[in-house]
C-alpha cells in the first residue's frame, strides 16, 4: 500500500495536481510516509495572505523532508519556497524518500553558506513543520534576519514537536495568527518577531 501511496504522489506530482494530492491523501492510513499534514486550499490561501501582509515573498523550511509540503505551498501561493535538510547521503541513497523540490543540505552544525542565507533573509519566511530538535530550531533563529516566522505542528493530538505550534518560544516571537489544519489537530501558526508593530 505505501509504495502505491508514493508512486500515486509521484505521478500527480508530475502533472502539478496538487489540489488532488491533498484531496486524496490527507486522510490516507499511509499519509505520514511522506508527509505529516495536507493543508487544504483554505490553509494555502491563509499562509499566502499572511505573507503578503507580513510582507515577505519567499520561505526556506528547516527540516523539509522529501519537500511534498513545500512543493505543494508554491504551486498553491505562486510563492517559492526552499528546503533544507542534514543528512545528505541519506537524502540521495536508494532507500531514501522521493524529492519533490531541491533540497539544499547542510550538517548538524550550520555552515557558513546557510548563516550568510540565514541573515540575508530579511523577506524569507522561516518554516518548521513538525519539526523535532530544539537546538537546531533556537540555532537557525539565532542567524535568521527576518521577521516572520511558520510553525506547522500538533496542538492536543499526542505527537511530540519542538517547537510546538503555540507557547513555547521566546519572548522575542510573539504569535500573529494561527489555523486548524482542516479538523486534524495540527496548526499553522505564524509569529513575528515583537520589536515590528502591527
Amino acid at each position: 500500500m505505501e509504495e502505491n501511496l508514493v508512486n500515486d504522489v509521484i505521478v500527480l506530482y508530475k502533472d502539478k495536481k496538487w489540489r488532488d494530492i491533498v484531496e486524496k491523501y490527507h486522510d490516507h492510513p499511509e499519509r505520514n510516509k511522506l508527509l505529516w499534514v495536507y493543508p487544504s486550499e483554505n490553509n494555502f490561501r491563509f499562509i499566502k495572505e499572511c505573507l503578503q501582509q507580513l510582507g515577505c515573498d519567499k520561505i526556506m523550511s528547516v527540516g523539509c523532508g522529501s519537500g511534498l509540503l513545500e512543493w505543494m505551498i508554491t504551486q498553491a501561493t505562486g510563492v517559492p519556497v526552499s528546503g533544507v535538510e542534514v543528512d545528505g547521503a541519506w537524502w540521495h541513497c536508494k532507500y531514501a524518500p522521493p524529492t519533490f523540490i531541491p533540497l539544499m543540505m547542510t550538517t548538524s552544525k550550520l555552515e557558513d553558506d546557510l548563516i550568510s542565507i540565514l541573515r540575508a533573509s530579511n523577506t524569507t519566511a522561516l518554516l518548521f513543520c513538525y519539526f523535532n530538535n530544539r537546538d537546531a530550531f533556537e540555532d537557525y533563529l539565532k542567524y535568521y534576519s527576518g521577521k516572520v516566522l511558520i510553525i506547522i505542528g500538533p496542538k492536543g493530538k499526542g505527537v511530540h514537536t519542538d517547537p510546538k505550534p503555540f507557547g513555547d518560544l521566546n519572548d522575542t516571537w510573539k504569535l500573529w495568527k494561527s489555523q486548524e489544519v482542516r479538523s486534524s489537530m495540527d496548526y499553522i501558526a505564524v509569529y513575528l518577531k515583537n520589536i515590528y508593530n502591527f
